[in-house]
């Protein structure tokens, strides 16, 4: 993961985002890396990106607020694919996520509850 293009993100997202990421590598048995494809955005990006992309929404978006990214849904393998799912499902369960599964990426919006994944 470039943390570079992660530094946007609110403390709580970034350190979920990482663990999603070091908790797929793990039980996908792979380095492959998923793509995040969209971070923190401005509201007048976010404004562009709603004339041009059906996917975003021209009201207030979750993405202006630093605790939503997005993560292409272009898998190295079926490994990977079903690892991210558990990651998904896993941390939704707990509280500390909500997602959303679109054409091209799945958008997570994390709970400030992920508070305890910065201390890890």
């Amino acid at each position: 993961t470039d943390r570079q293009l992660l530094r946007g993100l609110r403390p709580e997202a970034l350190a979920l985002a990482l663990y999603v990421a070091d908790g797929v590598r793990e039980i996908a048995g792979t380095d492959a890396a998923l793509t995040v494809t969209s971070t923190v955005r401005t509201t007048p990006y976010q404004e562009l990106l709603a004339r041009r992309n059906p996917e975003a929404t021209s009201a207030y978006s979750l993405h202006t607020t630093g605790y939503a990214f997005d993560v292409r849904r272009k898998y190295r393998s079926r490994a990977q694919a079903a690892a991210f799912q558990y990651m998904l499902d896993r941390l939704q369960s707990l509280d500390l996520i909500a997602w959303v599964r679109e054409p091209g990426a799945i958008h997570i919006t994390v709970s400030s509850e992920a508070r305890e994944l910065i201390e890890r």
